[in-house]
């Protein structure tokens, strides 16, 4: 009875009176019991209401990972203005911490670091998060062999640690597929990318940086080594990424893969913004572009099956020729569109051939 008068009353003095996030510590280790979870502000226990932040703090907090671990991370943010509150990767990528985001953040070793800051809006701005250590789980490495001048390979969701491994002296990119609804884009974030072939391997990146970016990475050695945290259980039949030779990547400013669902129309935003891009996506069976809804008129759209080679390609598009040619058909297992020179597009694809008027080539 006594303890829970104790935590109610806890409970009162920090949501009502707030906490200074400088008066607590900004290093934050492991716990010795590293099976327990660990909570920021530390006299916070995870069930109490989140706590408030007092105005007008300014904090970095460093919060360090054990070598063989990674930690699942949950925020709970309530803070009326966008931003204020940013983790940032051991890799530097940085990723802003909005409200009601429940599905957890992952990160690996050496350490994380989160930027708090709150202004004077009087409105009791709350932020807390949970720490959550796992040993990394011993896995099946699913090894793909990469070639120069080879299509890129894509996987689909799975519970192994897919490494694509190239001959000695070459270099890997690595891009990523949205998801067929972009609102669950988030999800890629279950995700870790090194430089290696193992867990132990550099941390590089994840698939929702990567698939944001709409950039490939790159690693300097032969492997890049990818893992999901469950997503399998999620999309059990969607490719997710794909490994390809770096020198193969390099000619492309955006390269990235897109996915659509089976039925209904899908809208393909290409970008050549920053001129050449490619956009692949995965589907064994036919893929019918039905139009645009915007196409410039400062580049051509070449379209090809199975991988992009002069011999492969079916259709190049222009401002002034793709109506004449519309719709077209285009099968094989991946699908290319690539933007030589520059300019948005939006692309309408269906994989229903019901859905298309006519079919031509």
């Amino acid at each position: 009875m006594l303890r829970s008068i104790v935590l109610v009353l806890v409970a009162l003095a920090i949501s009502t009176h707030g906490y200074s996030c400088n008066n607590q510590t900004n290093i934050i280790d492991p716990p010795a019991d590293l099976s327990q979870p660990q909570y920021y502000p530390s006299n916070w226990n995870g069930e109490l209401p989140i706590p408030v932040v007092d105005n007008y703090q300014y904090c970095f907090l460093t919060v360090n990972i054990p070598t063989g671990y990674y930690a699942q991370v949950t925020f709970y943010r309530n803070i009326s203005f966008e931003g204020g509150t940013y983790v940032l990767y051991s890799n530097n990528q940085l990723t802003r911490i909005t409200n009601d985001v429940t599905q957890p953040f992952y990160f690996t070793f050496p350490y994380f670091k989160v930027s708090l800051q709150t202004d004077n809006h009087n409105d009791s701005p709350q932020f807390a998060f949970k720490i959550v250590y796992t040993q990394y789980p011993q896995v099946q490495k699913n090894i793909i062999p990469i070639t120069q001048g080879q299509p890129p390979v894509a996987v689909l969701a799975n519970d192994k640690l897919t490494v694509f491994s190239g001959v000695a002296n070459s270099f890997m990119g690595l891009m990523a597929f949205s998801l067929p609804d972009d609102s669950q884009n988030y999800l890629l974030r279950q995700s870790v990318v090194f430089g290696g072939d193992s867990f132990n391997s550099d941390f590089i990146g994840t698939l929702d940086f990567i698939s944001n970016s709409r950039q490939p990475i790159t690693t300097y050695g032969n492997k890049i080594a990818v893992y999901t945290f469950g997503l399998s259980n999620i999309f059990s039949n969607t490719p997710l990424f794909m490994g390809q030779n770096g020198q193969d990547v390099r000619k492309y400013n955006k390269y990235r893969g897109a996915n659509c669902p089976s039925t209904g129309n899908c809208t393909v935003f290409l970008d050549g913004t920053w001129g050449s891009s490619l956009t692949v996506t995965d589907f064994n069976g036919s893929e019918i572009i039905k139009g645009f809804n915007s196409f410039s008129d400062e580049g051509t759209i070449n379209v090809y099956e199975n991988m992009v080679s002069n011999t492969t390609r079916i259709a190049s598009l222009t401002s002034s020729n793709y109506l004449q040619q519309l719709p077209i058909e285009v099968k094989g297992s991946m699908k290319f569109y690539e933007i030589n020179g520059y300019g948005k597009y939006e692309m309408v694809v269906t994989r229903d051939v019901s859905r298309a008027s006519r079919i031509s080539h």
